[in-house]
């Protein structure tokens, strides 16, 4: 772990307003002195700031990133693959890669993301494998779409995991520190500023190209207990003031979100014995690709499942007057809503599952998972104690609410830099997400994209038909995010191909491209391919009769005295793989994983076949690009809503312009043809 002398700023100095010199000072050490503008403090018109000292420069960076959770542990590593000079800087280096909510990673939806991470090179995936205590393949009696990896986690293993792994990455500085505010360059154009620093809470300057700020909840942070309420971006954590007020001062819109967390409760004081127990997957399936088996595959444990009853109901709706959390109106969570949100929405049933998780090998710990409230804690304890197996559990603390800031999502590009601001990018929770996933899957575009746009490079860019990673920003930037944004197969069209066990095919060999993927991650994958490619040749050349197959159990096979070969043959249900490797021993030569991949292209190749040619079609749509300085206003025959809604969106593509909410396919074809036009204006001055 790096250190810094540099300490986290005290807590009562977070809430005092910034006091930065505003005269512009030249950056010591650039490779090019660029004067600093703060923002917070930006001179504003008749402003005389001719006495103003500058501000202390004390390090150049090529990217910054802000804040230490799972956006900003990606955002990092990714900048410094592509050998960028780059600093992590958060209030508590002790929380790097901490778990704020719930011990867990993946899920259905959630899962792929983590697996589009790793075949991308990001960390999360393998600090899972090494602090993983359970793991389990979701939906696996179902297709493979929509299969989902997860996995409980150590929480205290993968902190230090994270810590462990973020310390050996080139090009790498962590700093403890408060970044109050962001500087631009006084040379470029207010209405199109440049990023080039960051200003601390003691005043100091980081100078740097690019920076990514990733503040979770922390952004202008509030927690709420019942009728209580106290600043905070997570329990014992102070939030981030002074970046919220520098977003508004530079015209960003924001919104307010809010989430929660359910109370931690004694393992000693449960009562397991009746309870439903969820096991492990043995052998446990790993996050990433690099590895074949997890660091805990000795040490697995139990999850158990529980249920609330109508006494926990009861309690719940007698005490929601006395939550402030629940009366404020503010959007939370659909998909992973808080009892209250249950016992209001679903009145009608009796019972909600509540899964009982523990937090770590070793801790005394367990997360109710399900009940997520902010009632007083007296009541809480009441609420809990009408759960089966929770008849005499104790509170290790209540559950709260947390409400923060947010940045409207539409206000960036696909790369995630903003459209206000050049070379500042944001990732996680301010982009209006919910979940350490769909953090960590923005965190390492937005790391890869500022370290790319240092060197002035194109922008890495993932888009629907690519990843599900594609399918979160499209949706952001397209819809913005009127409640926590989570993830979930259904928001792929795709997603036969988006499978989670391919995401190295999909994508491994494009991030080392962009400069984001080892040569041995590179190398790794084209060896499995090269598997992959021997073993279906294997299938392909091993043919039979089908009098021949029907020896083997093979059922519904047409009598045609046509031989079919063993590739075709598994996309009858009656031939499993494990009947093939019986008749083709030399198939026990590659890996479970490599016979996975091509078992479940075989079985569904008709169907992708047909979605291939969709996303041919989809391809088509998102060549046509719009121009960035459309002036949407001179196009004839658009409503007034359609007009606001491209304004705001600024759409990259035609395709992207159609999937808007409320823009109907009468104002996508005029859009269109006034693009069309305008291209055939330009071409024919160029001639001209």
């Amino acid at each position: 772990q790096r250190s810094s002398s540099r300490q986290t700023v005290p807590h009562h100095d977070m809430y005092q307003p910034l006091r930065l010199p505003l005269r512009a000072a030249s950056v010591r050490g650039a490779a090019a002195a660029a004067p600093l503008r703060p923002i917070r403090t930006m001179p504003r018109s008749g402003t005389d700031t001719s006495a103003a000292a500058a501000p202390a420069v004390t390090a150049t960076y090529d990217v910054v990133v802000v804040g230490g959770g799972h956006a900003g542990c990606e955002a990092a590593a990714a900048a410094a693959r592509t050998g960028a000079k780059t600093a992590l800087v958060t209030q508590k280096i002790s929380t790097i890669g901490e778990m704020s909510c719930n011990p867990s990673f993946g899920g259905v939806g959630k899962g792929h993301l983590v697996r589009e991470i790793d075949a991308l090179d990001g960390v999360c995936a393998r600090v899972c494998d090494e602090a993983g205590i359970q793991f389990r393949i979701l939906n696996r009696s179902k297709g493979p779409a929509v299969w989902g990896p997860r996995a409980q986690i150590d929480r205290k293993l993968y902190r230090s995991g994270m810590q462990a792994a973020l310390s050996r990455v080139p090009n790498l500085s962590i700093i403890g520190a408060a970044v109050e505010d962001i500087c631009l360059d006084s040379d470029s154009d207010l209405a199109h500023p440049r990023i080039a620093g960051v200003a601390l809470g003691d005043g100091t300057v980081l100078a740097t190209k690019a920076v990514v700020i990733t503040t979770g909840t922390f952004l202008r942070g509030e927690i709420f207990v019942g009728m209580k309420s106290f600043p905070a971006g997570r329990r014992g954590d102070a939030p981030a003031i002074g970046l919220a007020k520098t977003l508004e001062d530079l015209k960003f819109t924001l919104g307010r979100l809010k989430t929660g967390t359910p109370p931690r409760i004694a393992k000693d004081s449960v009562n397991f014995k009746n309870l439903e127990v969820q096991a492990s997957d043995r052998p446990p399936t790993p996050f990433s690709f690099l590895n074949t088996t997890v660091a805990q595959a000795d040490n697995l444990v139990d999850c158990h499942l529980t249920f609330t009853s109508p006494a926990t109901h009861e309690i719940v709706r007698e005490n929601m007057k006395h939550s402030i959390h629940v009366q404020q109106d503010l959007r939370g969570p659909r998909y992973c809503p808080s009892l209250e949100a249950k016992v209001t929405r679903f009145s009608h049933r009796e019972r909600h599952q509540v899964w009982l998780e523990p937090e770590g090998l070793d801790s005394d710990v367990i997360y109710p998972n399900g009940i997520s409230t902010t009632i007083p804690e007296e009541a809480q304890e009441q609420m809990v104690r009408t759960i089966g197996g929770l008849e005499n559990a104790k509170l290790l603390y209540p559950g709260y609410g947390v409400q923060y800031d947010y940045v409207d999502p539409r206000q960036l590009r696909a790369s995630l830099e903003t459209k206000r601001v050049q070379g500042l990018f944001l990732a996680g929770q301010i982009n209006g997400t919910t979940g350490y996933e769909e953090a960590a899957a923005q965190g390492i575009v937005a790391g890869a994209n500022a370290g790319r746009y240092t060197k002035g490079q194109e922008p890495f860019i993932l888009d629907r038909a690519d990843a599900y990673i594609g399918v979160l920003i499209d949706d952001l930037i397209s819809h913005g995010a009127p409640e926590p944004y989570r993830m979930f197969t259904s928001r792929a069209e795709y997603r036969l191909t988006l499978r989670a066990d391919n995401a190295d095919e999909r994508l491994t060999a494009r991030g080392h491209a962009a400069g984001i993927v080892s040569d041995a991650r590179r190398n790794h994958a084209v060896a499995f391919a090269r598997d992959v490619e021997e073993a279906t040749a294997l299938l392909r050349e091993f043919t039979l009769t089908p009098h021949q197959w029907l020896k083997h159990a093979v059922a519904d096979l047409r009598m045609d005295g046509l031989r079919k070969d063993a590739l075709t043959m598994l996309r009858y249900k009656s031939v499993p793989m494990d009947t093939l490797m019986q008749l083709i021993p030399q198939l026990k030569n590659y890996s479970p994983q490599v016979l996975l991949r091509i078992d479940v292209t075989a079985t569904y190749a008709d169907l992708l076949h047909r979605q291939e040619q969709s996303i041919s079609m989809y391809r088509k749509e998102e060549d046509s690009e719009i121009p960035e300085d459309l002036n949407y206003r001179s196009i004839a025959n658009l409503s007034t809503e359609n007009i606001e809604k491209l304004e705001l969106a600024r759409p990259r593509t035609l395709g992207a312009a159609a999937r808007l909410s409320g823009m109907t396919p009468a104002a996508v074809v005029e859009l269109m043809q006034h693009v069309r036009r305008r291209r055939s204006q330009q071409a024919a001055a160029a001639v001209a």
